[in-house]
């Protein structure tokens, strides 16, 4: 019984309160789960949002049992929820669904609700964050996570250049492989500011330096610019500090009889390895920024980690912010929708680059997307908040430090790590561990703040003091910790869906039609999504093909099956366009269900199809994928004439779009415009060299032109690419017994018969006629073959 008492007394929700959010940090930090159908980032953002509820939880509760709350300085807290507030407004007065600026996708860092979640984190950690006991549980054991991480990650590195097939080089535990350069920044940032603040035995200054290594060892790897100039620029600080603050022997014989300057500035007996330290980091730092387009280059190309981190220019993010901006500089276009502005506004040009079908989601930085999606409102919160943030920070750091050497270095370290993920964001997109670890850096400087010199008293309710007041804030507390229960249902609910989600993305792709419908239902009933509803449609076409393909079924049967899917199809199509009208993808899938019973002549199929495409176009008029997608609607509704405009807009929106120039030279073929069609061709050759099938294209129409060199040419290098290509080699017989070439021709026709049984039936006779060195394809055979011939249509 005694036992059972001394438990009780020992636990506290206060405590409670400090290790969930520390736990959650750490879980969130190294949650991976190897599964295709679990989603990786979402895992660790419900992670953090679960376990942040979970924090508040704790907190409130430990409020309504102690009977009072005391909350640090507040001006920084209020600067710090200024950008949610943007975000909220914007999210009002935008216009953007509530839904998709509150959650977008899966929870993304330009989301109203992720950032709600990180000022929740930053605000809690303020509060919950009093003693130093609980600063050095929460830097312990955030530094053997790095520790975990940077090892995992090296291991990955090692794993990838040895066995690429099981796992690629820039796996990475915490997101992408730039999430983890800059972490490993954060990470020897860190380290070099722990030896020079704390008094470390030689065990721990050991650990400190291994992670300072592992630290380079995986930014050498990455070789990203801006990680290496924070690096330096901090590791020249540390330099500099410690030589100022280095202690002068009273005996000096150079300074006998010298007059020195002298202020109030403490001196301190400075190490020969505090200088060391941050001397060998900064000459690391930079060499590695002067080699960083050859030695560095080499080494992440050696080690195959070149991080793939491809974001829109600042011309370019200046660019579409410009157009929003002008239709809505207040509030922006909403938060999560910077996406759909890039696809509205993007420059054509980029068509001719390799990225040309990428549909970008943020801009060159995290805040200068914000900038574009929250409007002028964004801008004044993000400077508002980081002039604040600087105010305070770099005023407790010069003029009102702690007396506590230890809160000292908690004070320098979090502000150091939350102005380096600031700085991160304007010109990157970190991940949403980075940005976790930086706002929760703000709220302990913010707890920190309280142990300076001239600190302001905190400010306190105890609710049976002030029973008004106490009241109401009770009252709010018990309201708030009903929202919690509220939205960790929200979350899980989610999580689930998207589970389910994959599940059916994996089974469609398997061919399991209806393990797939049974994942995407689950999907929607636990979080009704555009991209959930579309994949319910692609299910429904997937099967209306399987049932038109069906021998076996009866007529009527095969009739009902195929009106239902149908019918099925274009209702989850046409909710994916009621829930994200702004989707261009939504109206593209709407137009494919359509557009598959267009040869079916059914009423309305090709109006319905060719409105919905017209929408996708407006919403992404620069993609040449929309216009060549309403080309083969045209023609399949027997408009070549109609066809050919679209293909020739496609091919203006990007001249190397091989698939619209071997289109449209398929549609000159079938009017008898042959010599157009070989220009066509050819040109869709000089784009795309290595692709059989348009060589053999280019064969057949040098064919008809008369071209036998050329023609040979072609179907020679088609076949070299594919020896498998049956038909090619086919019509290099043809080609070479043209040219009077027997032996090559029966060569290339005994090698079509060795592919098949059928083949080689095939065959025989024109082989029989070639061993007899007789032409088996005179003029008269090349039409019946399908050589397109000049001025003649295939129907004459």
């Amino acid at each position: 019984m005694q036992d059972q008492k001394k438990i009780t007394k020992r636990f506290s929700f206060d405590a409670a309160a400090t290790w969930s959010l520390i736990v959650t940090i750490a879980i969130a930090t190294l949650a991976f789960i190897p599964s295709a159908v679990i989603p990786f980032l979402y895992t660790k953002v419900t992670l953090l949002a679960l376990g942040v509820l979970l924090t508040l939880t704790f907190f409130i509760l430990a409020r309504l049992t102690k009977g009072s709350i005391i909350v640090p300085p507040m001006f920084l807290v209020g600067a710090l929820w200024l950008v949610p507030l943007a975000y909220a407004l914007s999210t009002l007065f935008s216009g953007i669904a509530p839904a998709t600026a509150f959650f977008g996708g899966d929870l993304e860092q330009d989301t109203l609700g992720f950032m709600v979640l990180i000022a929740l984190l930053a605000t809690l950690a303020a509060l919950v964050f009093r003693r130093t006991s609980q600063y050095k549980m929460y830097f312990g054991l955030t530094g053997v996570v790095l520790c975990i991480t940077l090892v995992v990650q090296i291991l990955f590195v090692v794993a990838g250049k040895f066995m690429p097939e099981a796992v690629s080089p820039t796996t990475s535990i915490v997101g992408s492989f730039a999430d983890m350069a800059m972490l490993a920044g954060l990470g020897a940032i860190a380290g070099l500011l722990t030896l020079r603040s704390v008094a470390l035995s030689t065990k721990k200054r050991i650990v400190v330096i291994s992670v300072i290594a592992l630290s380079f060892a995986v930014l050498a790897l990455a070789n990203m610019i801006w990680v290496w100039i924070l690096v330096a620029l901090v590791a020249l600080a540390l330099f500099i500090e410690a030589i100022m603050h280095r202690h002068t022997p009273a005996d000096d014989a150079d300074l006998e009889g010298v007059e020195t300057l002298t202020t109030d500035v403490e001196e301190e007996s400075t190490s020969a390895q505090s200088l060391a330290a941050p001397l060998i980091a900064l000459a690391i730092s930079l060499f590695f920024l002067i080699g960083s387009t050859s030695i560095g280059a080499e080494i992440s190309r050696v080690m195959g980690t070149s991080p793939f981190d491809v974001r829109p220019s600042w011309a370019a993010t200046f660019n579409i912010g410009s157009h929003v901006y002008a239709s809505s500089p207040l509030v922006g276009s909403g938060p999560s929708s910077f996406g759909e502005q890039w696809l509205a506004f993007r420059d054509a040009g980029l068509n001719e680059t390799i990225f040309w079908n990428v549909d970008f989601v943020s801009g060159i930085g995290f805040i200068p997307t914000s900038f574009v999606t929250t409007g002028i409102l964004g801008v004044l919160a993000w400077l508002g908040f980081i002039a604040a943030f600087l105010y305070f920070g770099l005023r407790a750091l010069l003029f009102s430090r702690p007396q506590d050497m230890y809160v000292r270095y908690v004070s320098l370290i979090s502000f150091t790590t939350a102005l380096y993920v600031l700085v991160l964001s304007v010109f990157n997109v970190p991940g949403p561990i980075l940005l976790a670890l930086g706002f929760i850096s703000v709220g302990i400087f913010i707890s920190s703040l309280r142990y300076g010199k001239d600190a302001r008293k905190e400010w306190g309710i105890v609710f049976s003091k002030s029973p008004r007041v106490g009241f109401v804030v009770v009252f709010m507390l018990t309201l708030l910790l009903l929202g919690v229960v509220y939205g960790s249902y929200v979350f899980v609910e989610r999580y689930l869906g998207k589970v389910a989600y994959a599940e059916a993305s994996n089974a469609l792709a398997a061919g399991q039609l209806d393990a797939a419908a049974v994942a995407t239902n689950r999907a929607i009933l636990f979080a009704p999504s555009d991209s959930a509803y579309q994949l319910a449609a692609a299910i429904g076409i997937a099967r209306m093909n399987e049932i038109a393909s069906d021998t076996t079924l009866a007529a009527s049967d095969a009739q009902t099956l195929f009106q239902e899917s149908l019918s099925e199809s274009i209702s989850a199509a046409d909710q994916a366009t009621r829930l994200a009208p702004n989707n261009y993808q939504n109206w593209a899938v709407l137009g494919s269900v359509y557009q598959t019973v267009v040869p079916l002549k059914i009423d309305g199929a090709y109006e319905n199809a060719k409105t919905a495409y017209d929408r996708a176009i407006a919403l992404n008029p620069s993609n040449p994928t929309l216009p060549y997608v309403v080309a083969q609607l045209e023609i399949a509704h027997g408009n070549n004439a109609e066809a050919e405009k679209y293909l020739l807009n496609s091919i203006g929106l990007k001249r190397d779009y091989t698939q619209a120039i071997f289109l449209l030279s398929q549609i000159q073929v079938a009017e008898g415009r042959a010599r157009e069609a070989l220009e066509a061709a050819e040109a869709a050759a000089y784009f795309a060299p290595n692709d059989p099938t348009v060589l053999f294209q280019v064969g057949l129409l040098r064919s008809g032109t008369g071209d036998a060199d050329g023609a040979i040419e072609a179907f020679a290098r088609a076949v070299e690419l594919n020896p498998q290509y049956a038909n090619a080699r086919f019509f290099l017989a043809v080609a070479y017994a043209t040219k009077g070439r027997y032996a090559d021709a029966l060569a290339e026709l005994e090698t079509v018969g060795a592919l098949s049984a059928e083949n080689a039936a095939a065959v025989e006779p024109d082989m029989k006629l070639l061993r007899a060195n007789k032409n088996p394809f005179p003029p008269s055979r090349l039409g019946a073959l399908g050589i397109p011939q000049p001025g003649v249509s295939d129907g004459q």
